[in-house]
Parts: structure tokens; C-alpha cells; sequence
């Protein structure tokens, strides 16, 4: 029905040609489609309908929130805070780059080199002690008692300095030492050797006789460590 009623209103609507153009009036076909639409707009694309205008509310929108100012001050606070830190860490990377371009490397000697600590694997030796005895083996030194019987004066001294030097000194020289002492005590009689009173000359005369035969110094001490009749 309803394309029975466009045709007949299009019907109505077309002028028919008679071949003249005496009105001075030319109707297109562009004309005529536009007619058509106008008189029939069910015929229009939905998509191509215009949409209705979006109505704007004069009334202004309702908030509950007020301005927050003390919270904006905060934050405009807080960044210009980050941007002056930030700022001057980028100064003092800057200084910093600039110093270790301009400053030049210290040139190492080997003076500057620190010396290497070899620490020893075994412990080191005592300290020397402030005096150094050597100790002699006992001597045996034969004599002829009044009764006319043979025995032996055992004796062993100790000789005593504070010269290292002289102290290896009697150790490398320790037989012909031994010899000196020796011969001292075998040249003395019974009576003498055994007689207590003649100890400090006994010991000042071996003292001299022992230092007859060193070169680097000489003896001050000797002791008696063991003397007797056998």
C-alpha cells in the first residue's frame, strides 16, 4: 500500500515532457530523487539519519567536593622540592664529571708501591739472652796425694760474658781453651789444688791464661760449677 501511495504522489508530482522548454525550467533527476526523499523519509537510511540534537542542561552540575586548596599548595610543594633535588643532583653529577675529566691520573712509583710482607712460615728465634755462659765438660786431672796414692781433681767451669762476638770467639776455640786449663791445673801440686783459700787465685789464674789465646776481648768471669777429689 505504501508503494502504491509514492507512486501515485510521484504521479502527481512529474511534469510531463512535451518536448519544450517554454517556462525556461528544467527539473534533473537530481531534482526529482530529492523529492521523492523529501515526500517519503521512511525510504532514508537509519544510518544516515540525523541524530537529535544533545540537549545541554543550563543547571550547573552538583558537587560535594570543595576546592582543595591545601592540598594543591602541598603538591606544588612537593615539586618544586623534587625539582631543586633534582636540580642538584644533576649540578653535582655535573661537578663530578667535570673533575674526573680535568683532574689527571696520579702517576704511581715505585716508591708509592707499598712493600710486600713476606711473613715467615717457621717462628722466629728467641731473642739472645743479655749474657752468654759456656759451659766446659768436667776435667779430669790426675794427682799424687801425700801418702803417695793417685786420684783425680774433677772440675768444670763456666766461662762468662756479654760479648757475643766474644762468646763465638771461645767456642771456636774451645780445645786449645780446654788445653790452657788443663795444663794450669796438672802443673799444680796436690796441696794447692785442693786447698780451699787458693779458689779466687785458682779462678784469676785460669782467667788470664784463657784470655792469652783470645783476640775479639776479653774474659771477665769464670766459675766453678764442679770441683772435687775423685
Amino acid at each position: 500500500m505504501s508503494q502504491t501511495v509514492l507512486t501515485k504522489q510521484a504521479q502527481d508530482k512529474v511534469i510531463p515532457d512535451d518536448g519544450s522548454l517554454d517556462s525556461g525550467f528544467e527539473l534533473t533527476a537530481k531534482d526529482k530523487v530529492q523529492l521523492d526523499i523529501d515526500d517519503a523519509p521512511f525510504l532514508l537510511d537509519p544510518e544516515e539519519e540525523t541524530p537529535p540534537p544533545a540537549v545541554v542542561s543550563e543547571r550547573p552540575l552538583l558537587t560535594t567536593e570543595k576546592p582543595k586548596e591545601g592540598k594543591s599548595k602541598k603538591k606544588l610543594l612537593a615539586v618544586i622540592v623534587i625539582l631543586t633535588l633534582v636540580t642538584a643532583g644533576i649540578g653535582t653529577a655535573v661537578g663530578l664529571f667535570v673533575l674526573k675529566k680535568t683532574t689527571p691520573p696520579p702517576i704511581q712509583t715505585a716508591a708509592d708501591t707499598p712493600p710486600v710482607v713476606v711473613v715467615p712460615s717457621t717462628p722466629p728465634p728467641p731473642p739472645l739472652p743479655a749474657e752468654y755462659n759456656l759451659k766446659l765438660a768436667p776435667f779430669w786431672v790426675p794427682v799424687i796425694t801425700p801418702a803417695n796414692e793417685e786420684r783425680f781433681m774433677v772440675a768444670t767451669f763456666v766461662l762468662n760474658t756479654k760479648d757475643p762476638v766474644l762468646y763465638t770467639e771461645m767456642q771456636d776455640k774451645l780445645t786449645t781453651l780446654r788445653d790452657a786449663i788443663y795444663y794450669y791445673m796438672k802443673n799444680k801440686d796436690f796441696a794447692f789444688l785442693i786447698d780451699p783459700d787458693n779458689a779466687e787465685t785458682i779462678r784469676e789464674d785460669l782467667v788470664v791464661a784463657i784470655n792469652h789465646y783470645l783476640v775479639q776481648g776479653e774474659l771477665k768471669n769464670l766459675y766453678f760449677d764442679q770441683y772435687l777429689l775423685q
